[in-house]
């Protein structure tokens, strides 16, 4: 049975720890290793402040809804906003090399989701999709 937790945050960062804490405790009823747990916090963080920087341009009172689904081994977010459209051709995470702060959310999420899909055939904003498989998580934390 597929679990969904819906939250609608403004676009202001200190609203983050809201989303960080629904996930937090929707992984922990499904025994997702807190490691796991961590990277997909990280990743549903990142993607969120790259809306709040760049689709909303810091505008701090715009929403982003974000829906959590959760089955026995498959963890899917989509993340909605309805601010300037990303092309998804143009997002690159930078050189790893290169030493600075910043512009490394995409590295992340493309190195610890399964799939990243933008959707930007809609009016305004961008439906972001990530999906995670849990089951080799899941499995060898209840063994463990």
């Amino acid at each position: 049975m597929t679990e969904t937790v819906k939250l609608t945050i403004p676009s202001d960062p200190k609203y983050l720890c809201l989303g960080r804490k629904v996930l937090h405790h929707l992984l922990s009823t499904h025994d997702v290793p807190e490691d796991m747990t961590q990277r997909l916090i990280l990743c549903v963080d990142e993607a969120c402040s790259n809306i709040i920087k760049y689709s909303y341009a810091n505008c701090p009172d715009l929403p982003i809804e974000i829906s959590f689904s959760l089955d026995e081994y498959r963890f899917e977010v989509k993340i909605l906003d309805y601010g300037k459209q990303c092309d998804s051709r143009t997002i690159k995470p930078r050189p790893l090399k290169k030493i600075e702060p910043g512009g490394l959310g995409t590295y992340f999420i493309n190195e610890i989701m399964d799939e990243v899909h933008y959707c930007t055939q809609r009016e305004k904003g961008t439906l972001l999709t990530m999906c995670k498989n849990l089951k080799n998580e899941v499995t060898s934390s209840k063994t463990n």
